[in-house]
């Protein structure tokens, strides 16, 4: 079950471009950003100002929580919604590291440090807990997949 679970949110996180990433100031103040991201699996790679509040917030907590819809028309109905709800764990990665991260994400991450050399840095998430919603299985019909 587990399993399958995990493939219908892997063929589902493919069919997103984007994301919206929450994190947490140091006073605890939520912070949201869209972000264009890339996943491995059901891990989640974007890249970033490295000066950005994101990251900031990220190296206080690595603690997130992202939401996932697929890009088109809004639902008409509550039968069509679907979505992604992703708690997860950031970090950033080094440059040695960057063998595991997707070329879109690594072909935006260098196309923004031509711009400003050093100025970008690509984040890994990690989930701890993913939930996959399909009101089209009954309201509020959502599976988990915990790590």
């Amino acid at each position: 079950m587990a399993g399958d679970i995990k493939e219908q949110i892997i063929n589902y996180m493919e069919k997103c471009r984007a994301c919206t990433i929450a994190t947490a100031t140091t006073d605890g103040q939520p912070n949201i950003a869209t972000v264009f991201f890339k996943n491995a699996g059901v891990d989640v790679y974007f890249n970033t100002g490295k000066d950005s509040q994101k990251v900031r917030n990220i190296l206080t907590n690595p603690r997130l929580a992202i939401a996932m819809q697929e890009e088109g028309a809004v639902p008409k109905e509550d039968r069509d919604i679907k979505g992604i709800q992703y708690l997860g764990k950031a970090e950033m990665l080094a440059e040695k590291d960057y063998g595991e991260v997707p070329k879109a994400v690594i072909a935006r991450h260098n196309a923004f440090n031509s711009v400003k050399p050093g100025n970008s840095v690509v984040v890994k998430v990690t989930p701890v807990k993913i939930y996959i919603i399909d009101y089209s299985r009954g309201f509020r019909y959502r599976d988990v997949l915990e790590f």
